[in-house]
């Protein structure tokens, strides 16, 4: 049945509906970004981007993002890649115990722990800056990824590592030179899910970092109104969402067939 002709013509038309029903809000959000307004010299088109433009100066907070996300992904993929390698193929005391005990720290939901997270940062005399959302991001990122790569690495043959030991290879050598580089495709989806969450993050961008020329991007649509006011034109509104969105978009669109090789590489292995 699976293999019929009706069948693939149903699946088809069922995976198209969601990716209209999935593709509608942000095709309203395009289109709505064009349109005209009543307010100051928009007067819709480009126009409306130009205002934005004009009204906030995004670069500060592009820069921000890009630092933040930049740093976040470069803690989670060495510290993800190194435990998870170190939970799956090495053997040292209480492994299975610190494995669950970390993994119990997925059961906290975030909103319980921004306060103390704050007044870690505070302590530190890090608030207001980008390492106040790259150390609690990538903590709260490298759980669930440490899951996700530690499955990967028990994919991967334990004959490597033998083999290497035989040939006289160290530990460090063996994860350097032979099993990290096999986990990349792995690692690409940890790194793409780790972007798309800390790049949308918006709870700990807002209270941590209080300037508003050094808050994530992620926060800029919410101050656009604050400072706008409720008679300030949706056209011009929508044009900062895709601004906002438009880096995340591109990436993407880069990033979709790693995402693919990653999830195939996955599923097939062992």
């Amino acid at each position: 049945m699976k293999n019929s002709r009706a069948y693939v013509i149903l699946s088809e038309l069922v995976c198209i509906v969601f990716m209209l029903f999935c593709l509608y809000p942000l095709g309203l959000m395009l289109v709505k970004s064009f349109s005209s307004g009543g307010f100051g010299n928009a007067k819709g088109g480009f126009d409306n981007y130009i205002k934005v433009f004009e009204t906030v100066d995004l670069w500060p907070n592009f820069v921000t993002s890009f630092t933040v996300v930049g740093g976040t992904l470069l803690v989670v993929g060495v510290v993800t890649s190194m435990a998870a390698f170190a939970f799956s193929k090495l053997n040292f005391p209480a492994k299975n115990v610190l494995y669950y005990l970390l993994l119990t720290g997925m059961m906290v939901p975030v909103a319980a722990l921004i306060f103390p997270l704050f007044q870690v940062v505070k302590g530190l005399g890090l608030n207001n800056t980008a390492f106040s959302l790259i150390f609690p991001y990538a903590t709260l990122n490298a759980l669930f990824n440490l899951i996700v790569l530690k499955n990967f690495f028990d994919g991967l043959p334990n004959e490597l590592m033998e083999a290497a030991h035989i040939d006289g290879a160290n530990t460090w050598r063996i994860f350097t030179r032979i099993l990290f580089p096999l986990s990349l495709p792995g690692l690409s989806i940890v790194l793409i899910q780790t972007f798309l969450l800390s790049w949308n993050e918006l709870q700990m961008a807002m209270i941590f970092i209080n300037k508003p020329a050094m808050q994530p991007i992620s926060v800029v649509p919410l101050r656009f109104m604050q400072n706008i006011g409720q008679s300030f034109p949706l056209g011009i509104m929508y044009a900062c969402l895709v601004v906002c969105l438009l880096p995340i978009a591109i990436f993407y669109l880069f990033a979709q067939r790693l995402m693919v090789r990653g999830l195939t590489a996955g599923a097939v292995k062992g």
